[in-house]
Parts: structure tokens; sequence; C-alpha cells
């Protein structure tokens, strides 16, 4: 099913034990064009993705359930290759702080307060819905490729825009077959290093232009101005027997990077913040930033993966 019913419509699943929870969730999300299916326990919604592992592009779960809780339901989906990409929704009390930082620990990286509110139900289901699809299509390019790329040891690239950024991604994704998962990781980065390195666009800034949605147009305008055409990103690729380089070199100013290599639990109800700690878990054994920021090494340790259990952190 691919996540979408045979209308287009994105498919959720929303797992609560509560009917009214369920019920209000449900006409919220319907009515911003989402199709929802509904699961009364962790156990029901386990057997349902389980069935169909392509069905959903979002999980909403409540934590506190009999039977099942929200997080042994979130420790059997990271426990399954085939459901451990689809995001997790986790619905969680304002001052649940310590079962924040718990959940973010076991993957979750998206989060609701309750009682919930319809713009920010809204705006955190589209962006763990943005992060799936681009994640689906990632994925199905790097299937496209060929396994000759795994005979490149050594080898530079330079790159301009988000589209340049993603083919390479995928090309350098398929020379490590052993990772097939490494493409959205290394996605996240090579994309920072244009959008927040060389077009210098702000974490403030990202947050506001997103909520307008201008984000798109703005990084065609500042890849336009004179002082960036000839900003490019330097990507150098090293393979050796146990282990996979790759090095994101940019023009910009560079960053304070220690802030975004943990999800911080201030960040997790916003919609956009999340993109390094996810690569360090998706693919990556490690990511070393250097210099002031604008150079980032991704490490991929081959001893570590195995065709069952793909790029597992």
């Amino acid at each position: 099913m691919n996540g979408h019913t045979p209308s287009g419509q994105t498919r959720l699943l929303v797992v609560d034990d509560e009917g009214f929870n369920r019920e209000i969730l449900s006409v919220l999300l319907e009515s911003a064009g989402y199709a929802v299916d509904q699961a009364k326990s962790g156990q029901e919604a386990l057997d349902r993705m389980t069935a169909d592992p392509e069905a959903y592009d979002a999980v909403l779960l409540d934590r506190m359930m009999p039977g099942l809780s929200g997080m042994d339901v979130l420790l059997q989906m990271k426990k399954d290759r085939r459901l451990r990409h689809v995001p997790v929704i986790m619905q969680t009390a304002i001052d649940g702080q310590e079962e924040i930082v718990d959940g973010i620990r076991n993957g979750v990286f998206y989060y609701l307060v309750k009682p919930i509110q319809r713009e920010l139900l809204l705006s955190i289901t589209q962006a763990a819905v943005y992060d799936h699809s681009q994640y689906r299509r990632l994925m199905s390019e790097v299937k496209k490729h060929t396994d000759a790329l795994t005979l490149m040891n050594d080898a530079r690239f330079r790159y301009r825009t988000p589209v340049e950024a993603n083919l390479l991604a995928v090309m350098l994704a398929s020379a490590v077959p052993e990772v097939p998962s490494l493409v959205f990781g290394l996605s996240e980065l090579m994309m920072n290093a244009v959008e927040h390195g060389n077009l210098g666009i702000s974490y403030q800034e990202k947050s506001e232009l997103i909520e307008k949605s201008a984000w798109a147009g703005e990084i065609e305008r500042r890849l336009a101005m004179p002082e960036n055409q000839s900003k490019s990103v330097e990507v150098v690729y090293t393979r050796m027997p146990h282990m996979v380089a790759i090095t994101i070199i940019d023009q910009g100013q560079g960053f304070d990077w220690r802030r975004y290599m943990e999800m911080d639990p201030s960040r997790v109800f916003e919609t956009h913040g999340r993109g390094i700690a996810l690569a360090r878990k998706t693919g990556f054994s490690a990511i070393e930033y250097q210099d002031r920021g604008n150079v980032v090494m991704g490490l991929v340790d081959l001893n570590r993966t195995s065709p069952s259990e793909p790029g597992t952190p």
C-alpha cells in the first residue's frame, strides 16, 4: 500500500485506549486530508502494522495504555527492521520532561502535548509525514542503482543545490549496499551543508520560513544571490576494508554543532532541528564535526552491519 489509499491520501494510525481521544484526533486529521485508522490497544496497533508494514506514514501513539504501553509498542517497532523507520508521534503531558527524554533515547523524535492543540497536531504530523516520504523516496532511488558503485574506493565530488545533494546522496549510499538506510542520514547532512552552511539560513529563520511555507522559495532566492553563486560543497568518499568515511565540507561560517548531536527535549515540539540526531541513528556508526562546524565526517563501520539488520545503530 506504501502508506497511501487508492485515492492517494496519506494514511495514519491513531493508537489510544480512550475512544474519545481517538475520535478527536481522527476528526482533526481527517479534516486536514489524511486517511486515519484507529487501534484501541498497543497489541492491535502492532498487529495492524506487522500485517502490512508499508501501510502507514506515521503512528500517533498514546504513551499510557493498559497491556502494551506506548513505549512497549515503540520498542517492538524499533526491533522490527520493516517498521523501525515509521515515525512515531508520542502523546505526552506538558510536564513530562523525563518521559520525553526516555522516548528520545528509544527513537521518538516527534511529540504532542496533551491536551492536543490543532495547529501543533497538524504541524508535527506534517513534519513526520514529510520526513518519512523523503525516506521512502530516497530508499527507492538507492534500490535502482547498480552494485558496480561498490568498486569505488576514493572519490571527490562537488554540488551546489538541494537537488544535486539528494542525487549525490543516493549515489554514495548505493556504493555502501551493506547499509541501505544510510541514504537518509547522508541526505540530511548534505542538505544542511547547503541550507545552513553555504546559504547561511539560521535555525530560527528556517522555523519562520516553514511556518510561512516560504522555505523552498528562500533557498532558490539565496542560491541566485551573486555572493552564493560560486559556493559549492565538497564531498570526499573513502572506502577501507572495514570502514567507509564520507567527509562533507561547506563554505559557510560554521555553527555550534554540539547543540544538535542529540535531540534536545526543548525542540521536540518543533517541526525541524532533528536531522543531525537522526543521521547518527540512520546508518552512520559515528559523526564527527571538525574545524568551526563547516566540516563533518560520517563513519560507517562495516563490521557492525549485516544484510538482515541494515544500519542498526
